[in-house]
């Protein structure tokens, strides 16, 4: 084994050892004992657990990253549904999330206020998520595919939904099928919840 592919045998153990027992409650020395390693081979490519984390957390954020980006509703269709263009850019992402069970599983369950660094990493990670929907808003907006809105406000509402979803599917198991629920939520995304009352 490569130094490489000790380096990346040694985050895939805190990996699990992360999820299985949470951040906060996993030490280096368990990390240690998982991977069946030295201690100085653990300092030999990290200086604490947190840059496990850091790892695993920028991978993460690159896979989704270019998933969220993929969505381009600048170049959407006038000739066809918007739901179903969506819909369609979407399921990459979708695949993303579900390839990546485990992270999306530690991200959006992560208690925060223990440690700072551990913060950090975290608001981090939503805020270039957060960002990445807006850049989506504001394309979409300029491209005349959806109507004038405050980005901030909508990106903020887009992303907070999402994790509640996330944690309805992933964490509680209440949703069996995030294909099939998608319809719902990128219909309540685009239309809201007006019916035809509200056009009277």
């Amino acid at each position: 084994m490569n130094k490489s592919e000790r380096r990346d045998m040694i985050v895939e153990h805190g990996k699990r050892l992360f999820v299985q027992r949470g951040y906060h409650n996993t030490t280096v020395s368990d990390i240690i004992e998982d991977a069946r390693i030295a201690r100085s081979t653990f300092y030999n490519h990290f200086t604490q657990k947190q840059d496990i984390f850091q790892i695993l957390v920028d991978r993460f954020l690159e896979t989704l990253l270019r998933a969220i980006l993929s969505i381009n509703l600048s170049r959407a269709s006038r000739e066809l549904s918007l739901a179903d263009q969506i819909r369609e850019m979407t399921l990459p992402l979708i695949n993303a999330i579900d390839r990546n069970r485990e992270m999306t599983l530690l991200i959006i369950t992560a208690p925060q206020g223990h440690d700072n660094n551990f913060d950090r990493s975290v608001a981090d990670f939503y805020g270039k998520i957060l960002g990445a929907i807006r850049q989506l808003l504001v394309e979409g907006v300029e491209g005349e595919t959806i109507r004038p809105m405050n980005p901030e406000i909508i990106a903020s509402v887009i992303l907070g939904s999402a994790k509640q979803m996330l944690l309805q599917w992933i964490v509680y198991r209440e949703i069996d099928n995030i294909h099939d629920a998608l319809d719902d939520i990128i219909g309540f995304t685009l239309f809201g919840i007006a019916g035809s009352m509200a056009k009277r």
